[in-house]
């Protein structure tokens, strides 16, 4: 039992080793482990609040105009684990570095599933998209630098991933610049990132970034005009059970949705004049049009797109209600939905704010096992907060 115990040992940290050299994603977003019982009752799922807003109100006599509080929610959810299981004859334990071996393959892939994962989210349900012709890695990158400041959103750490070929093409010109040189060569630069504070972003580079299927732009119509206001959770005045919304999501319906995609980028035209994008905080409208993500397609007429357009000009919404716009006007009757990715696929690209993503962790009782046909049971928490 001994040997047996030093063999599962050689290969957890052997596993955890490669895991941690090659945890190119978990250390960019925000992670959170709830409450183990908590998520247990509620069935792995856990409702979490995002960040309020406030309107302003002119005047002196203020009788009337009281607001309520809006508490927006969306729900994380926890997955299905990921697994490495083997099953070995007594006469396979004799070799350590066998096992050292096996435990680096099993690293290896559970931290390339992880990275997949997470840049796959980001690909698929990320908003803000644009196409480039800069052939400076700079201008490139700062596109999104100009993207982001002008919709006034998060800004705690801020990330910017290139796939390979791009990566290629822009290396050298930010190799080049003030901001990067001088780096050490040290785990840094191994876990791919190129560069800091580029534009406001880290730079990396990732061989995992995924492809965006796309195709020529259907160009559906809306059907009727739209108006969307943000929703918090609800309680039911007889029965007092709690209405969690995600709200992130609208619904709406369009002359047909068949040839669109989840994971397209899209933007929604009046008559030709594009809806643009607002400042968060001041409401100023940016110029740009708002790009939006299909996330679901419930029928043949209907899209689902995230961010949940609300517009400033929507005379139905409260002072509260307004002071969460995302858009300059609403959506009308046969406004256009216009695809962005129009190529049949594309490797991405990927920029975001930490505190955009949130990675859910969680663990099981492993301790309990150990208690049946005396097997020893093992677990370390890595750096990243994750268990193994």
């Amino acid at each position: 039992m001994a040997s047996t115990g030093k063999t599962v040992e050689i290969l957890l940290e052997n596993a955890i080793e490669t895991f941690e050299e090659q945890d190119y994603m978990l250390d960019k977003v925000d992670f959170q482990e709830p409450d183990p019982a908590d998520m247990q009752n509620a069935g792995n799922v856990v409702w979490r609040s995002v960040e309020q807003h406030a309107p302003i109100i002119n005047g002196w006599d203020l009788t009337g105009n009281e607001q309520d509080i809006i508490e927006e929610t969306y729900p994380s959810l926890l997955g299905t684990p990921k697994n490495d299981f083997v099953l070995q004859r007594a006469d396979d334990l004799r070799d350590t570095r066998f096992w050292e071996r096996r435990g680096k393959a099993s690293g290896r892939q559970q931290v390339t599933e992880l990275n997949k994962a997470i840049a796959n989210n980001i690909a698929l349900q990320g908003s803000m998209f644009y196409r480039s012709n800069a052939t400076s890695g700079y201008n490139f990158i700062a596109e999104a630098q100009a993207l982001m400041n002008e919709r006034q959103g998060a800004m705690t750490q801020r990330h910017f991933m290139l796939n390979d070929r791009d990566n290629l093409t822009f290396s050298s010109d930010l190799a080049g610049r003030q901001t990067v040189q001088g780096r050490p060569e040290d785990a840094a630069w191994v876990k791919g990132q190129i560069g800091a504070n580029v534009a406001q972003f880290n730079v990396h580079t990732g061989s995992f970034l995924p492809n965006l299927v796309g195709g020529a732009d259907p160009a559906t119509t809306v059907t009727g005009d739209q108006s969307f206001a943000p929703e918090g959770g609800s309680v039911n005045t007889s029965t007092g059970v709690v209405t969690n919304v995600d709200y992130r999501i609208a619904e709406i319906p369009v002359a047909a949705s068949a040839s669109y995609n989840v994971g397209d980028k899209v933007t929604i035209s009046n008559g030709g004049t594009p809806v643009n994008a607002v400042g968060l905080a001041d409401k100023t409208d940016t110029g740009q049009p708002m790009t939006f993500t299909i996330v679901g397609k419930p029928d043949g007429t209907t899209i689902q797109v995230f961010p949940k357009p609300i517009a400033l000009d929507d005379a139905t919404l409260s002072d509260t209600q307004l002071a969460y716009a995302n858009i300059d006007t609403v959506i009308l009757n046969g406004a256009t939905v216009d695809r962005l990715n129009t190529d049949a696929t594309n490797k991405t690209n990927l920029f975001w704010d930490e505190d955009a993503v949130e990675v859910l962790g969680g663990t099981i009782p492993a301790q309990l096992f150990k208690q049946f046909d005396g097997m020893k049971v093992i677990s370390s928490t890595m750096k990243n907060g994750l268990r193994m």
